[in-house]
């Protein structure tokens, strides 16, 4: 199986028309600066490994100029995180995020399954492992038939169940259908977009995924 990186990951998610943050790759320090420079606002510089918790590991770091963000990545750039070389960075415009979601598509191995289960959480920001353990009331999914596949009602009952407000309902469901839609069109074992965030102005965005 193939891991794919953040960035390439949000390549995949907007071929879908999932909104993602402005963001550029980054193999140098200057061009973690010119990035910086054409978002125009303060950025985050995020290490590009096969790794969750990179936050917590100094993977993630935040610029609010072109000038800080060439020296983040130059201290990120070559280094180790969580044991693996940083090679690229990826810097994308910082987000002021009001709430985080989860949404994602796994394959049930199980007996009772055996295919691929839909899942919504208003808890992101977490493993969704931790947050059904922690907080199960805060997550909802769905076995999907593949041949009938998602349609947008099943996202709106999703997030209806866990209590979503109803004027959130069309732009999640644009993201939950369309995580789904990336799973079937490039053969995904996994795709699961964490955070799915909503901003202060109002507006849902892929934060970060991870898709194998």
């Amino acid at each position: 199986m193939v891991r794919l990186y953040e960035y390439r990951g949000k390549e995949l998610l907007k071929t879908v028309k999932i909104p993602v943050p402005e963001g550029y790759v980054a193999s140098t320090p200057e061009e973690a600066e010119k990035a910086a420079e054409k978002i125009g606002k303060p950025v985050v510089v995020k290490a590009q490994i096969f790794a969750t918790g990179r936050f917590k590991a100094g993977g993630i770091k935040f610029a609010d100029n072109p000038g800080e963000a060439r020296k983040v990545a130059e201290d990120l750039l070559g280094s180790e995180v969580k044991g693996m070389e940083v090679k690229k960075v990826l810097v994308e415009e910082k987000l002021d995020i009001d709430k985080e979601f989860y949404t994602g598509v796994i394959v049930d191995t199980s007996r009772n399954t055996q295919g691929p289960v839909l899942i919504f959480s208003t808890v992101g920001g977490v493993g969704i492992e931790e947050a059904a353990r922690e907080f199960p009331n805060k997550v909802a999914q769905m076995k999907v038939d593949y041949f009938r596949g998602v349609r947008t009602y099943d996202a709106y009952n999703l997030a209806l169940k866990l209590g979503v407000p109803r004027h959130l309902l069309r732009p999640l469901s644009v993201a939950i259908c369309g995580i789904y839609e990336v799973f079937v069109k490039y053969e995904a074992r996994s795709a699961e977009i964490n955070p799915l965030v909503l901003t202060k102005d109002g507006k849902i965005i892929a934060a970060d995924c991870r898709i194998t």
